[in-house]
């Protein structure tokens, strides 16, 4: 098969300015995605490549080493270079597919963009901080022009506030997101685009519950869910959470009479943890039983390092018992408020007038902008690329772990999220929140699971702290991992003074 001839035969039409390279790597990428080039097919060399394009062969080999570090293509040793047989798990998704004439921008993997600058406005940003992504790696640059193209153009009603659960087109293609990255049956007509997570939280509480209902919460859990059900005249029950996160039983017997329960399968914050199949059946038995409903806040679930992740509480759902909801601050960066919400199609009509009613619009333009993001392949390259960079940076943070950590805080690794979870030895001498509060000192985030807990803890245990490690390099982990180990010796020190009692002098006679 001579590509030239056939899937790159427009390589070279209707440039509109975007690098050959880049060209070179959506036609390829197209052409495998559409089946154009097939399972299992080699390609020609990289040499016979170029001399049929008549473009260099670095141009050629640097789209053929991105479309093998994002999974598209595969090397073998004395054999050539080959179409994967098991794409990557977005390839085929209706949101990610590349028209044969797509000229999306996509960073390269082998050239790290510099960092986004911080604006001076915006909070410092420190390590350990949990729940946040590496902003240097959101392609900027490919958002501004989405996003200027869709303001450019908008006029007239695109000025206004959309409509029923948000624009049609961002539904539809979340939809087919949703299906194929995160395992959710839904109708685009089940989808509600909100603001933000805390808006979904809130707009759930106004659907579902009135004054006096109960609802369950994690034990311990994310503060904003608790910020924003315990002043609102609901009574709330907080279940403790275990290995495999919320307890039913426990839940049941703390409060049998729940009308909702918010629940974090994918990755539980703060303890982490995914939920495994049999207590998410159980869970769902319950809510099924009980008549309750169930908010699923997928917060880092997209975020699984070990096999495919793992299929979203609604998927699983055959009552109709569960809301998912889902945003982009955790997983793009924490200024895209946009979120959506997945409803049962018994409640698609109450909420799209109550959305209506409480004015949580999102403007058009936005998400437009979204919806291009989504279509042209950006989300998806996204993940894939910090997908790897994040199990990365997890080892390095286990590496500067036991590297000056050993015999104070013990740390295991994890299959999901963004966040690791630290528990400190009796050895340290303090417990969490103490440790946590010298660690702000030597300006270090160090969150202390106990402050996420609204019962006290185990007599005796010094507790957890929360190890964010997306958000930077391992450079700076470990600078950060040897500054906390001062911490921990200051602590030690300081703990040992207090129980050497000073002697007591007698009066000589």
């Amino acid at each position: 098969m001579k590509l030239s001839q056939g899937p790159l035969l427009s390589l070279f039409d209707g440039s509109d300015g975007t690098p050959l390279q880049q060209r070179l790597f959506d036609r390829l990428r197209g052409a495998i995605v559409n089946g154009a080039i097939r399972p299992g097919e080699r390609l020609p060399s990289t040499r016979t490549l170029a001399a049929d394009l008549g473009v260099s062969r670095n141009t050629v080999v640097a789209a053929v080493d991105r479309l093998t570090s994002e999974g598209y293509l595969e090397a073998r040793i004395g054999s050539g270079t080959f179409v994967c047989r098991t794409l990557p798990d977005d390839a085929m998704a209706p949101a990610v597919r590349l028209a044969p004439n797509n000229t999306a921008r996509v960073p390269q993997a082998a050239a790290p963009k510099p960092a986004v600058p911080v604006p001076a406005a915006g909070a410092e940003l420190l390590p350990f901080e949990p729940c946040t992504p590496a902003y240097d790696q959101f392609d900027i640059d490919t958002w501004r022009r989405l996003l200027a193209k869709r303001w450019r153009d908008a006029g007239g009603l695109l000025l206004g506030n959309d409509t029923s659960g948000g624009w049609t087109a961002l539904r539809r293609v979340l939809a087919g997101h949703l299906q194929t990255s995160r395992g959710i049956a839904c109708d685009p007509e089940q989808i509600l685009i909100l603001p933000d997570r805390r808006s979904g939280l809130e707009f759930v509480a106004t659907l579902l519950l009135t004054a006096g209902d109960t609802v369950w919460l994690e034990e311990p859990g994310c503060p904003l869910q608790a910020l924003t059900f315990a002043h609102r005249g609901y009574n709330v029950a907080h279940v403790p959470v275990d290995a495999d996160g919320i307890d039913p039983e426990r839940g049941a017997r703390l409060a049998p009479d729940a009308r909702l329960a918010l629940v974090t399968p994918g990755w539980q914050y703060p303890t982490g943890g995914t939920m495994p199949l049999r207590r998410r059946m159980a869970v769902l038995a319950w809510a099924r039983r009980s008549g309750a409903w169930l908010l699923e806040d997928d917060r880092d679930g997209g975020y699984r390092y070990t096999g495919r992740p793992l299929p979203a509480l609604q998927g699983l759902d055959e009552n109709e018992r569960v809301l998912h909801l889902g945003a982009l601050d955790n997983t793009l960066v924490p200024a895209l408020r946009l979120s959506w919400l997945v409803v049962p199609s018994s409640l698609v009509s109450a909420a799209q007038n109550l959305r209506a009613r409480m004015g949580m619009h999102v403007p058009l333009p936005e998400q437009m902008a979204v919806h291009d993001f989504l279509v042209e392949g950006h989300y998806a390259s996204h993940m894939r690329r910090t997908r790897r960079l994040y199990a990365e940076r997890q080892q390095a943070l286990l590496f500067a772990a036991e590297r000056h950590w050993s015999g104070a805080i013990a740390v295991d690794a994890a299959s999901s999220g963004l966040h690791l979870v630290g528990r400190v030895s009796p050895s340290v001498g303090v417990d969490d929140a103490t440790l946590s509060a010298l660690a702000a000192q030597a300006r270090i985030a160090l969150p202390a699971i106990s402050a996420c807990r609204r019962g006290p803890g185990i007599a005796g245990d010094p507790g957890a702290v929360v190890l964010g490690y997306a958000a930077f390099t391992p450079e700076r982990l470990a600078r950060a991992a040897e500054r906390l180990a001062g911490v921990i010796d200051k602590a030690r020190s300081t703990q040992t003074h207090r129980l050497v009692q000073p002697r007591r002098l007698v009066p000589a006679e």
